[in-house]
């Protein structure tokens, strides 16, 4: 319960603190942990498809109990989490928030070996 909480304060404090500001979806890169917005353009039970003017990518974003992300196609959001090694390019949503202000809380960060691969996908 410790570790859940202090692994969510880190995410309110990074997106409070400014430090993390909004990257293009083709300019997502490891290690950080990242904010995206756009619009939700195909939803499944596991995730999302968001896009920007930029691109578009998936965003893992399930719920607990089999909990539905409340959101509809079309809606622009504000996704923070970070992108995923390997060859997909899938985005790990922690939080996300709509323009309507209503944040969702998907996960707690899932540690990752960014520091290794520090390149931007093509």
């Amino acid at each position: 319960m410790k570790t859940s909480f202090l692994c969510l304060l880190a995410i309110v404090v990074l997106m409070v603190s400014g430090c993390a500001s909004t990257t293009p979806i083709k300019n997502l890169a490891l290690p950080p942990v990242s904010t995206i917005e756009g619009n939700v353009a195909k939803l499944d039970e596991g995730g999302f498809t968001l896009t920007d003017s930029s691109g578009s990518i998936y965003v893992k974003a399930k719920l607990p109990d089999n909990k539905k992300l409340n959101l509809s196609i079309g809606d622009k959001i504000t996704v923070y989490g970070n992108l995923q090694g390997g060859q997909e390019k899938i985005f790990d949503g922690y939080v996300i928030k709509k323009s309507s202000g209503e944040q969702i809380i998907v996960t707690n960060p899932t540690p990752h070996f960014g520091f290794i691969i520090q390149s931007a996908f093509k």
